[in-house]
């Protein structure tokens, strides 16, 4: 963060040399052409500006006083000086336009060069606060992602010209199908629909379920009127904020000794616990073992929850619980290896 802040102000004071060059070039041209004039002819300072400003100028009003020999030659090279002037501001200004230019398109091709490596990647479509959450969460987590978003006052974008320059955001419209295509659907393995309106996020679900069938889709509702719609449309979960904080807020009320303990589980500042899914295959090596013959607690994990074929859930299962094919265990722990000898 320090590093890119630095970098930007370095930037800042670069583009404000190279306007202030031309600007302190005039002003000592136009002071030595005064003094020069006072000095060669004995004019007044008022007569010596304006001779040396229309002089620098080559507007040519007409001379304040006669000339000396003197006095020519010293204003033939005011003249050439002025000319000078003018090659340096026009420098300054192509430097400014063509740098600029050529940063912007420096910038697209890295991001276009990044985008076309994408694979096994997450999709985030918006830019908001319920963005903002899901693609700090990726990140934390070390995944590749990419956001579309066009709002460039939006608060991600903000962030991410302000410190998050690892961040893979580009300014493109969700709701069209070749930016989708572009962000590489196909070879993506998720997709969040976080655009501020229904209808947005309802479009994006139909173009992406239909881009890719195998994506795993979820968005976010405002009404709960759309949530059916959203099913529909190809979305494989649909989450309400105002339906989720209001839960947890009830939640917290009626039981608030263990909503804390949820909230040092699962805050997005305490990272010390970590959650995961073992899906059991047919080849696995747990298979038809009970959770005492596994290793998960030597992996420090504990399973809170197993997930049977039919989906019904078991709750705190026994250590003699016998796993089998097609089950899901979610597990809870810190992930940190303990040594064989302790129990």
């Amino acid at each position: 963060m320090r590093r890119a802040g630095a970098y930007s102000l370095l930037t800042m004071v670069g583009y404000f040399v190279q306007v202030l060059r031309p600007a302190i070039f005039l002003a000592l041209l136009v002071s030595f052409g005064s003094a020069g004039y006072m000095a060669i002819e004995g004019w007044s300072p008022i007569d010596a500006l304006y001779m040396s400003v229309i002089t620098v100028s080559t507007v040519g009003f007409g001379e304040a006083h006669r000339l000396s020999a003197e006095g020519k030659l010293f204003t033939m090279g005011l003249i050439m000086g002025g000319v000078i002037f003018y090659g340096i501001a026009i420098d300054a200004i192509l430097k400014l336009f063509i740098n600029r230019k050529f940063r912007q398109f420096f910038e697209e091709a890295r991001v276009k060069d990044r985008m076309r490596k994408l694979k096994n990647h997450y999709i985030v479509c918006g830019g908001g606060r319920m963005a903002l959450s899901t693609i700090r969460e990726l990140d934390r987590a070390g995944k590749a992602f990419v956001v579309l978003e066009t709002n460039p006052d939006s608060i991600v974008m903000q962030i991410y010209r302000g410190s998050m320059k690892h961040w893979l955001v580009v300014e493109r419209d969700a709701l069209i199908e070749e930016n989708l295509i572009e962000a590489r659907i196909e070879h993506a393995v998720g997709l969040a629909a976080v655009l501020p309106t229904d209808a947005d996020n309802l479009f994006v679900v139909l173009s992406a379920r239909r881009l890719n069938p195998k994506l795993t889709i979820q968005s976010r509702i405002a009404r709960e009127s759309t949530r059916d719609k959203m099913l529909q449309a190809g979305a494989d979960k649909v989450i309400s904020p105002y339906m989720v904080g209001g839960l947890q807020m009830a939640r917290s009320m009626l039981n608030p000794r263990v909503d804390d303990f949820m909230e040092i589980v699962m805050d997005q500042v305490n990272y010390e616990f970590e959650m995961k899914i073992h899906h059991m295959e047919e080849d696995d090596a747990f298979a038809e073992k009970s959770l005492r013959e596994t290793d998960f607690r030597r992996r420090g994990f504990i399973a809170i929850g197993v997930r049977m074929k039919d989906g019904r859930m078991v709750f705190a299962p026994d250590s003699n619980f016998v796993l089998k094919p097609g089950m899901e265990i979610l597990l809870l722990g810190s992930g940190e290896e303990k040594p064989t000898n302790v129990l």
